[in-house]
């Protein structure tokens, strides 16, 4: 589900974030008074000749006007090629993969402001050193492109940078003395995931420099270290993934500096200590917050405004405690949440569940296995009508089970195992569970009435 929501998140950040940009690289078949410059066709023509493209995905790359080339745009008032996207565009990369050697002949196509070559195989080789020569890039994606070996650091000679991603499916490469990325005043965006080359106590530093930064993925690249008493400029920053690291210290108080962060993933690490509820409460944006698979502590519930904008709450795989939903009054977390994933599984929560279920109507995961919650299943959570998870086994959960889980259309997977549940289960249970692929029962003293049909 983490993948799911980047996936659908990132989209609408970047949307956000380059809106200008798009405008300014819109598609050159819009434009049918502009036809491109010959030097500029000729090296686009070697730079296909070095490629090997077995779906024929440049099959439009022939004759004299090379705008009108798939891929391929020109500036609508010179002529001058500007942005090439060459991005894998199929849902089965294999199918759509470009390979082969990179020419490209920066002195001839030096007014380009836009590369993409993401998501295709060029294995045989580490990212060409004549990019960085590109001085008018303004971005450049190279992630999962196969590349190998050093990520070449004449690429800081691209200062005009706003968009800049390097990441890998896997680590083969290496960022060598990481200070030149200091280099990137303007950048905007910078995704390094899987790349090495970063693990070292020095790796905040340069990044530091970059305060215009409002995206930063550098998830899975071996971070071991997070400097404490680092002054921390991020102002800008809206997103945050340092997942599936080596993070073995506890979270530093500069995290709550992030006002206008949005998106928080510290997943998968070895964070430890008890979490700073005061980084939630400075960030009114936040509507994504990962910590799960860490070795965290303290009370995170016992404040639940703090979770008032979130979309995605994921504590799960940690040592939290307290009281589960500790709920005074009538309003659950606020007024109305735009909750859609509480994940807060194998924690240390005990407590009542709260009659208030009401308020969460986007919620369509709801995960609190493998806790020591103590109570009957809330009457109000057959409410819950975009749930699609019900996650409540390894508890103290008593009593029966409700009529009312039978409204749940949405649900595809309920596990209510492990509990010491009792009761009659019949088909008014099941009466409207039409998209139920999992149920899971076992360990509790239910009763199944059913008919064989």
């Amino acid at each position: 589900m983490a993948t799911y929501f980047y996936i659908s998140f990132v989209p609408i950040l970047l949307c956000a974030l380059f809106v200008i940009q798009a405008s300014e690289f819109s598609h050159s078949k819009v434009s049918t008074n502009v036809s491109c410059i010959d030097a500029e066709r000729k090296a686009l023509i070697k730079f296909k000749q070095e490629l090997t493209d077995p779906s024929r995905r440049l099959w439009s790359w022939i004759g004299e006007d090379c705008c009108k080339w798939q891929g391929v745009t020109c500036n609508e008032k010179t002529g001058h090629v500007s942005k090439l996207d060459l991005h894998n565009p199929c849902d089965d990369l294999e199918k759509c993969i470009l390979g082969g050697k990179i020419h490209i002949a920066p002195n001839k196509l030096k007014h380009l402001k836009y590369l993409d070559l993401s998501f295709n195989n060029f294995s045989t080789q580490q990212i060409p050193e004549s990019l960085a020569s590109l001085k008018k890039l303004e971005y450049l994606n190279l992630s999962n492109g196969g590349f190998y070996g050093d990520i070449p650091h004449r690429l800081s000679n691209l200062s005009n940078l706003r968009y800049l991603d390097l990441s890998s499916g896997w680590l083969v490469q290496k960022i060598e003395n990481p200070q030149w990325l200091s280099t990137f005043s303007n950048l905007k965006y910078l995704d390094l995931s899987n790349t090495y080359g970063l693990d070292t106590k020095e790796w905040l530093s340069p990044i530091n420099m970059l305060s215009s930064l409002e995206f930063l993925r550098l998830s899975g690249c071996g971070l071991e270290d997070v400097p404490a008493s680092q002054h921390v400029n991020f102002t800008s920053l809206r997103f945050l993934d340092l997942s599936y690291n080596s993070l073995n210290s506890s979270i530093p108080l500069w995290f709550q500096n992030f006002s206008k962060l949005e998106h928080l993933d510290l997943s998968n690490n070895d964070l430890q200590g008890i979490f700073p509820a005061v980084i939630l409460e400075n960030s009114p944006w936040l509507r994504f917050f990962d910590v799960s698979g860490n070795k965290l502590e303290g009370e995170l519930l016992k404040n639940l405004s703090i979770f008032c904008n979130l979309q995605v709450l994921r504590l799960g795989y940690n040592k939290f405690s307290g009281r589960i939903f500790d709920i005074k009054g009538d309003a659950l977390i606020c007024g109305q949440s735009n909750l859609k994933t509480i994940d807060v599984s194998n924690n240390n929560f005990n407590g009542h569940l709260p009659n208030q279920f009401g308020n969460l109507k986007y919620l369509e995961i709801l995960d609190l296995s493998w806790n020591s919650i103590s109570s009957p299943i809330p009457t109000n959570v057959g409410q819950l009508l975009s749930l699609r998870e019900l996650q409540l086994s390894s508890n103290k959960l008593s009593g029966n089970i409700l009529k009312s889980i039978g409204q749940l259309s949405n649900l595809e997977v309920m596990d209510i195992g492990d509990n010491q549940l009792d009761g009659v289960v019949n088909e008014l249970h099941f009466s409207s569970l039409t998209s139920l692929t999992s149920l899971y029962f076992w360990g509790n003293e239910l009763v199944i009435n059913v008919s064989a049909s």
